[in-house]
C-alpha cells in the first residue's frame, strides 16, 4: 500500500511542475494591463489627431472661401463697406470677424493691410476650440483681438490656418 501512496504523491508532484504559480499570473497580468494601456492611448491619440486634421480641414475650406470671395469683389468695396463706398473720404474699420458654425466656437478674422495706397495685404485667420484648448491667438473666442491676446503684436490674429493675398487695384 505504501506503494501506492508513492506513485499518486509522484502524479501529484508531476502536476504542480506544470501548472503556474501566483506571481507568474500576476506578471503576465501586469505585462498585459501595460500592453492595452499603450494600445488604448494610442487609439485616444489617434482619434483627437483625426478631430484636429478635421477641424483644420474645415478651417482651410472656410479660409480660402473667404478669401476668394474678397478677390472677386470690386477693389473699392474691399477696402470700404458697401455703405462707405458712398461717402469716399470716410474710412471703416479694416478688421472685419465672423463665425464658423462647422467648427466648435470657431470664428474668423479678416485684416485689411491699406497701408500702401497701391496694393492692399487681406489677412484671413481662423480659431477654434480643440477639446480643452484654442487655436489661434483668440484665446476667449469672442471675436475681437485684445491686446494681452496678440501674442507678437502684429495686430492680426495669427492662428495655424492663416491666409494671406495681396490685391492690386486694376484700372
Amino acid at each position: 500500500m505504501g506503494n501506492i501512496k508513492l506513485k499518486t504523491q509522484r502524479k501529484q508532484d508531476k502536476n504542480l511542475k506544470h501548472g503556474f504559480t501566483l506571481i507568474e499570473l500576476l506578471l503576465v497580468v501586469v505585462i498585459l494591463a501595460f500592453s492595452l494601456t499603450g494600445i488604448l492611448a494610442a487609439y485616444v491619440s489617434c482619434f483627437v489627431l483625426s478631430a484636429t486634421s478635421k477641424n483644420i480641414s474645415i478651417a482651410t475650406n472656410e479660409a480660402l472661401t473667404r478669401i476668394e470671395e474678397i478677390r472677386s469683389t470690386p477693389y473699392a468695396y474691399i477696402t470700404n463697406s458697401p455703405a462707405d463706398a458712398m461717402n469716399p473720404g470716410y474710412k471703416s474699420s479694416p478688421d472685419y470677424s465672423f463665425f464658423v458654425n462647422s467648427l466648435p466656437s470657431g470664428v474668423g478674422f479678416i485684416n485689411i493691410d491699406d497701408s500702401n495706397p497701391e496694393r492692399l495685404i487681406v489677412t484671413v485667420s481662423l480659431c477654434w476650440r480643440q477639446g480643452n484648448r484654442i487655436i489661434g491667438e483668440d484665446t476667449n473666442l469672442n471675436g475681437l483681438l485684445e491686446a494681452w491676446e496678440d501674442i507678437d503684436n502684429d495686430g492680426i490674429t495669427d492662428s495655424t490656418v492663416q491666409f494671406s493675398t495681396i490685391i492690386v487695384d486694376r484700372p
